[in-house]
């Protein structure tokens, strides 16, 4: 892009790659923000029937509240009822009752649906749909003198000043960024930066199915299977059963991963057919689909168009030089690259723990972790009452009274009998759950001495 700074009659261009959850979110917002934008979708149609089961929590119901669809999803979703905690076996553990105490802070029914619904009201919700484009597969971007072209499968080409990747976890976009930096600036990228993208030790099967008639799952509950190297996620909405199952398996290179084979798919749910999910219920009663959530990416993406609207809502044709679209990415990477570290390694602790890597994480998972499950769901609210939202849109349907989203207002008051709540909690529960887990586990009984 030309350094220089200068009225140009052509506005502003975004070229988002990709139709999902997050770039139709994009489109919403810089809609709203009035930023002249093109959406590439590389498959003939936009809602498909491939994808999982999403909980859309407040923060980003917030944001959907913005684009005005809100409404629209919590008329046709049922809240969820009760979450519940259970052992391989499908014997339950606890309730869980977070999701509720959230839903009560912030006056937001939570909502539970799968992802081409979410699709749907996303796409459907858009005030102009004209700038979403099917059957756009992307070939290379090129950087020029004025701007960046995108060239596609189809010979055609997108001119703008902006390329905005929104192609999901094999993204095209990331390696063309990756092949352009390593090009003009070797080593910018560190080589330990794209193995993390490369290797995974954990992989997924997830679903859409009908309910089967003798599951007896409620209009929209909730369930947690741990297991020994596989934890298993089971939810229900009005009529459908949206599950997923997270098994440790070889290091794979993400190239020789991609999109699974429908004889891949059958090979993983015949493997697990037998796992029980309920007291009457196994995974051989399911069905296999594909799919991931995307809480975190829409949040990015509304940092992003905040800093856009900022910069172009009041001048869209100005011209902005190489340096400071630079620091536009710097000031974007900044301020998500804390609040995303922690939702993966919370993450990746989580998945370990329930799917008992060690001694501690079965402990802690299936004994000490209902005890103290109250300090989680604090630590959850806070995050999500912090959570961004459009600088330059109002809420619609929402009250920001509520408690949740003033949470940490309050605290400071609240900080002095944390400590002393929290530790008495983790004393109280290590003692009087220690016993349970060793006669469960068959070990020996041991002296334990707490000096604090």
């Amino acid at each position: 892009m030309a350094d220089k700074d200068s009225t140009s009659p052509k506005p502003f261009r975004v070229i988002v790659i990709g139709a999902g959850i997050v770039g139709l979110s994009l489109s919403h917002a810089l809609q709203l923000a009035n930023i002249e934008h093109v959406v590439l979708e590389k498959h003939d149609k936009i809602v498909s029937i491939k994808g999982a089961a999403l909980i859309v929590w407040p923060a980003v119901a917030r944001i959907f509240d913005q684009f005005g669809i809100l409404d629209r999803i919590t008329k046709t979703t049922a809240p969820v009822e009760n979450s519940y905690k259970r052992w391989p076996d499908g014997s339950l553990i606890c309730r869980d009752d977070t999701m509720q105490t959230v839903s009560r802070l912030f006056k937001i029914p939570s909502i539970l649906f799968d992802r081409q619904t979410c699709v749907s009201h996303l796409y459907e919700g858009l005030p102009d749909k004209s700038k979403i484009h099917t059957s756009r597969r992307l070939e290379r971007i090129e950087q020029t003198d004025t701007g960046v072209r995108v060239h596609l499968a189809d010979g055609s080409i997108e001119e703008g000043d902006m390329v905005i990747g929104a192609d999901g976890v094999h993204s095209h976009v990331r390696k063309l960024m990756w092949d352009y930096a390593d090009k003009f600036e070797p080593g910018s990228i560190p080589e330990i930066d794209k193995e993390v993208m490369s290797f995974g030790e954990y992989r997924g099967l997830f679903g859409v199915s009908t309910a089967p008639d003798n599951a007896q799952l409620g209009n929209s509950n909730t369930h947690m299977i741990l297991g020994q190297d596989v934890t298993m996620l089971l939810f229900s909405q009005m009529d459908k059963a949206m599950w997923g199952v997270t098994f440790k398996d070889e290091f794979q290179k993400a190239e020789h991963k991609g999109k699974a084979t429908e004889a891949e798919i059958e090979a993983v749910a015949e493997r697990f057919a037998d796992l029980p999910m309920t007291n009457n219920i196994t995974l051989g009663d399911m069905t296999a689909d594909l799919g991931m959530g995307a809480n975190i990416a829409v949040e990015s993406a509304i940092h992003l168009c905040n800093i856009l609207h900022r910069e172009f809502a009041s001048n869209p044709t100005r011209r902005i030089s190489t340096p400071d679209l630079a620091a536009l990415f710097a000031e974007y990477q900044a301020g998500r690259y804390a609040r995303a570290k922690e939702y993966v390694e919370t993450s990746g602790k989580l998945t370990r723990m329930n799917s008992h890597q060690s001694y501690f994480d079965h402990f802690f998972a299936g004994y000490l972790h209902k005890y103290i499950m109250q300090s989680g769901g604090k630590a959850l609210i806070e995050s999500l009452s912090v959570a961004p939202k459009l600088d330059y849109a109002p809420t619609r349907t929402i009250d920001e009274s509520a408690e949740g989203w003033h949470w940490m207002e309050t605290q400071e008051m609240r900080k002095g009998k944390k400590g002393v709540w929290f530790k008495y909690m983790v004393l109280t529960s290590i003692v009087g759950v220690t016993a349970a887990y060793m006669a469960r586990a068959g070990l020996p009984a041991l002296l334990m001495q707490l000096n604090v």
